[in-house]
């Protein structure tokens, strides 16, 4: 039995990784944590939880607590973090003097960079990620899979990252991108992305029948995009400092609860074929249980995908050289709690896909 607690239980994704987490045979939900509602019980908070338990991991009568580290780091073996930006760093590096065993993993963005200077740069720098953050590593489940296996921290990437490199990172990987020529990446994403805190743009007036783009130029999964693709690009290409690939991104709101789609526009290498670019996905994700790579561009859509951890991909490739990409995930689901839980598979030596099929749950 796994020992599991969630902080930051009754955000979006938070309830999502519970409801995830309260299916599964193998677990036991030791804490949940919101400030919000703490001492409500969950099923009155969220009344989907109503009667909701197995044999062995009854959670209908669990109720919120408010965050206490002795007691989540001798009482878990594992912790979710699902904490607004610059929270989830003032409270682990003291879990991890508690604790030295403890796996932890971030779906908040602190410990999501290499370079500290990119996260001040776009979070700010009051609560900037500490020493720990070396140890961290990025949570592409299905790309990263060797070393979230050998971790004890990972960092769960951003939804528009994991829409958006799942479908660039093997392409970087096997230098079939002409960096010369920028990477357009367009995505549109339901209103869940935005969190569940009040805000007047998020109001059902403000969205319904209204598409609209946001943070042009600084939304911050930018420099995420961006760094990690360099990171692959250099890795491969080490002769070759000098030239970057460079990133436009530009993310959309559209009138849909959930799920992303992502549009991406590239330049190809002299010489690469479109049976080139199957064989290199197809070879990156043979063992995939959740990246799909379809025939039919058509068939790349957002309602195929939700509530599951599925990343479909597909894509056009012109006569002169230039090719369009799509993906589609669910945010809360592949972009959020359901790649955690693909994470602590794969930290705890699980399968990747055990536990992880379609929910509906809220929202």
């Amino acid at each position: 039995m796994i020992n599991v607690s969630v902080v930051g239980a009754s955000g979006y994704s938070g309830v999502y990784l519970t409801y995830a987490l309260s299916l599964r045979q193998d677990i036991s939900l030791s804490c949940i944590v919101s400030q919000s509602f703490s001492g409500q019980k969950l099923s009155s908070v969220f009344p989907l939880f109503a009667k909701s338990q197995t044999k062995k991991n009854p959670v209908s009568d669990l109720s919120f607590s408010i965050y206490d580290g002795d007691f989540i780091s001798s009482s878990s073996d594992i912790i979710f973090f699902c904490l607004p930006h610059g929270e989830s760093s003032k409270l682990i590096p003291n879990i991890f003097k508690k604790n030295n065993k403890i796996k932890i993993i971030d779906i908040g963005a602190d410990y999501r960079f290499d370079d500290l200077k990119i996260y001040k740069e776009f979070y700010g720098g009051t609560n900037s990620p500490d020493k720990l953050n070396a140890q961290f590593v990025y949570g592409l489940s299905d790309i990263f899979y060797e070393k979230i296996k050998n971790s004890r921290f990972v960092a769960n990437p951003g939804c528009y990252p994991t829409g958006a490199l799942l479908p660039l990172l093997p392409l970087f990987s096997k230098d079939a991108v002409d960096v010369n020529i920028p990477v357009i990446i367009d995505a549109l994403s339901g209103i869940s992305g935005t969190g569940r805190g009040l805000n007047l743009s998020n109001l059902f007036c403000e969205v319904e029948n209204s598409v609209k783009a946001y943070s042009v130029w600084s939304h911050r999964h930018m420099p995420e995009i961006k760094e990690k693709i360099t990171s692959v690009f250099l890795a491969n290409n080490k002769k070759r400092v000098g030239v970057l690939p460079e990133v436009l991104f530009t993310p959309h709101v559209i009138p849909v609860v959930r799920g992303i789609l992502t549009t991406i526009y590239l330049k190809l290498k002299n010489g690469i074929s479109k049976e080139d670019i199957l064989g290199i996905y197809n070879g990156f994700y043979k063992n995939s249980p959740f990246v799909s790579i379809l025939e039919n561009v058509q068939s790349c859509d957002i309602k195929n995908v939700i509530y599951s951890n599925n990343c479909h991909i597909a894509f056009e490739k012109g006569d002169d050289g230039f090719i369009k990409i799509f993906s589609a995930i669910d945010n809360l689901g592949k972009g959020a709690s359901l790649q955690a839980l693909q994470n602590m598979n794969l930290m705890f030596n699980l399968e990747p896909d055990l536990g992880i099929g379609y929910y509906s749950p809220f929202p």
